[in-house]
C-alpha cells in the first residue's frame, strides 16, 4: 500500500467561515493572504494562499472540534488529495466513508487487466480479479472524515489501516485538528 499526498486547499476558507455564526470576523487574530493568477495561453493556473492561523481563531477551531462534527462543520473545508495505492479489500472498507471524500479517478481493471475483452470473457476476468490485487485512485478527505476515521480505525487489524493513520500523521495540524482527544458523550 502507498499513499502519496498530492495538495491541500481550505485553510484560508475555513478560519474564514470559523467566526461567520456569529457576526465576530472582526474578532479573527488569523492572517490570511490570497493572491490568484491566471494565464490561458499558457494554461497555467498560479494560485496562492498563506494562512497564519491566530492563537484566539486556533482555540475556537479546536473547541469546535472537540465539540462533535455538528460543531466543527469549517474543517469540511480543509481538503487533502491523495494517491493511494491499495488493495481491492481496503477500497471496499474505504467506501465506507462516503461523506467527505470523493473519487476523482482510478485505474480501470476493464482497460488495463482484461483490455480488448467484451461480454462472459470480460466478466469472467473481473470476476476472478483477487482481493489483493492492488488499484490507485486518487481521491480527496475532508480533514473532518479524516477525524471520522482516525476514531474508528485506528485499532484495526488490517495493517492497511495503521498505514493510512500513519499518512494522516504526515499532515500540516494533524496534531491538532484531527488527533486531538474528543469528548466523550454522556448517555443518560
Amino acid at each position: 500500500m502507498n499513499i502519496e499526498t498530492i495538495e491541500m486547499f481550505g485553510f484560508l476558507s475555513a478560519i474564514k467561515a470559523l467566526r461567520l455564526p456569529f457576526k465576530g470576523k472582526a474578532k479573527s487574530d488569523s492572517n490570511l493572504l490570497f493572491t490568484s493568477k491566471f494565464i490561458n495561453d499558457l494554461r497555467e493556473v498560479n494560485i496562492e494562499s498563506k494562512t497564519v492561523i491566530g492563537k484566539k481563531d486556533f482555540k475556537i477551531l479546536q473547541t469546535l472540534i472537540n465539540n462533535g462534527d455538528e460543531h466543527a462543520k469549517v474543517v469540511r473545508g480543509i481538503i487533502v488529495s491523495c494517491s493511494i495505492t491499495a488493495p481491492r479489500y481496503l477500497w471496499q472498507e474505504i467506501d465506507t466513508y462516503k461523506i467527505g471524500t470523493e473519487r476523482l479517478a482510478s485505474e480501470s481493471t476493464m482497460h488495463v487487466e482484461a483490455k480488448g475483452l467484451t461480454g462472459e470473457e470480460l466478466q469472467i476476468v473481473k470476476a476472478e480479479l483477487k482481493e489483493g490485487f492492488e488499484q490507485e485512485r486518487i481521491q480527496w478527505f475532508s480533514y473532518q472524515t479524516l477525524r471520522r476515521i482516525y476514531f474508528q480505525r485506528r485499532n484495526h487489524r488490517l495493517p492497511e489501516w495503521k498505514i493510512f493513520i500513519d499518512w494522516i500523521r504526515t499532515l500540516p495540524l494533524a496534531d491538532e485538528l484531527i488527533f486531538i482527544d474528543r469528548k466523550e458523550s454522556v448517555v443518560i
